[in-house]
């Protein structure tokens, strides 16, 4: 059993600070790849878009990529509204989440270079993969946390565990079938990516 002195009462604030730093600054990567065109010629207004609309890969991975940090972020803002203690296995599956999502500006290169090339399986696959181990850390998370609510605020009845476990296992189903189908039909593995990320937007911790 879990000794009280294991726990720490003042490490939430600083845990969720330091994450929500990580997770600023990999947004702030993510923008590095959107760069302008440079036209060597003489140019004019509609070959300047023609130049910005070929770089339409790019835009594609961006808002994928931006949008799944963004839902990173708000489910483990509203896991954190729940849970009033940490201890260290708790922190080192927090650890293990911020490592894989700082992969994403890494797989967003990858999709942003390759979504129109023959490689475009390897590119869609790597990152749905990607993207599911996240959610299975949230799951390791969640279970750890509320393993006879250790980790959670009273009363412990207002928080819907069943239900974000649920939608955790939902979510590596679904991105574990997009990584698979990645290999078959990329196109549909990146829509299962696109729909996961409103899915699991929608995921709420708290019973009010």
């Amino acid at each position: 059993m879990t000794g009280k002195s294991d726990f720490q009462e003042s490490e939430t604030a600083r845990l969720e600070a330091f994450s929500d730093g990580v997770f600023s600054i990999l947004i702030t990567l993510l923008t590095f790849e959107l760069k302008v065109p440079d036209l060597d010629e003489a140019h004019t207004s509609r070959q300047l878009l023609s130049a910005l609309l070929a770089r339409w890969p790019v835009y594609v991975a961006f808002l994928l990529s931006f949008a799944t940090i963004f839902v990173i972020w708000v489910n483990h803002h509203r896991m954190f509204s729940v849970i009033r203690r940490s201890d260290s296995r708790f922190m080192y599956y927090n650890g293990l989440l911020l490592l894989l999502t700082a992969l994403i500006p890494f797989t967003n290169n990858i999709l942003a270079l390759y979504i129109q090339t023959s490689a475009t399986e390897l590119a869609a696959g790597i990152t749905m993969l990607v993207y599911g181990s996240i959610v299975g850390t949230f799951y390791l998370m969640w279970n750890h946390a509320t393993a006879d609510y250790q980790l959670l605020k009273r009363p412990a009845a207002n928080v819907r565990i069943r239900t974000v476990k649920s939608g955790y296992i939902i979510g590596m189903i679904a991105y574990g079938v997009a990584t698979l189908l990645a290999m078959v039909i990329p196109s549909v593995s990146l829509l299962i990516g696109a729909f996961m990320v409103v899915y699991l937007a929608k995921l709420k911790y708290h019973t009010r």
